[in-house]
């Protein structure tokens, strides 16, 4: 028989209680009766205690929280879908125009050149060139990063309410940008909740 260290078996006990509170927290995130404090941690407004509970919750409470959370996390990852086209034009005109100020600063002048002043210029040139290229790549990572964010906070939410038997489709109504103010109508129709359709108006900053 292995005998693991002390130290090992801490390791993999303080895990494996973060992973069973992290799938606690997904259930109680959604919940109206969710309370969370620094004294007790994450609490039931209802039992006044810890979560506990195997696959399912029977006291969940699945209303107005649960909604706003959802729609969120679905308007969220359509803004970034609508976006993703801009995004990638943007990063390939930068990354082109990155490279034409590199090329261009090369062959501004010979490099024999004496003139310090013309030196200055021809470096100046390739150091924005290089600029562009770092911008294009910041943009395209960040853009990412915040796409892979959004479809994983929905998986998690989608996950999670599959376990209670709801269903819901999404449906979006994008009006007129006005002053960099969109109006979005967020339109949700489910099956197997207390509510068959919803329409929530939200204002978006672009």
């Amino acid at each position: 028989m292995v005998h693991l260290p002390k130290t090992n078996r801490n390791r993999k006990t303080n895990s494996n209680l973060t992973e069973i509170l992290m799938n606690f927290s997904r259930h109680c995130d959604l919940c109206d009766n969710r309370i969370s404090s620094l004294e007790k941690g994450l609490t039931c407004n209802l039992t006044n205690k810890k979560p506990d509970f195997n696959n399912t919750c029977s006291k969940i409470t699945l209303d107005k929280k649960f909604q706003e959370i959802l729609e969120i996390a679905n308007i969220e990852l359509e803004i970034l879908r609508r976006n993703k086209k801009s995004i990638h034009w943007t990063f390939y005109s930068t990354i082109i125009g990155g490279f034409l100020l590199i090329i261009g600063g090369y062959f501004f002048s010979d490099w024999t050149i004496h003139s310090i002043f013309l030196w200055y210029v021809k470096i100046g040139i390739i150091g924005a060139g290089f600029t562009f290229l770092g911008i294009a790549y910041s943009k395209l990572n960040g853009f990412r990063k915040k796409e892979k964010k959004a479809r994983f906070d929905k998986l998690k939410i989608d996950e999670t309410i599959n376990k209670y038997g709801i269903e819901y489709n999404p449906s979006f109504d994008f009006e007129k940008k006005i002053h960099g103010i969109q109006e979005v109508n967020v339109n949700l129709e489910f099956k197997n909740w207390t509510k068959k359709r919803t329409t929530t108006p939200y204002k978006i900053n672009c």
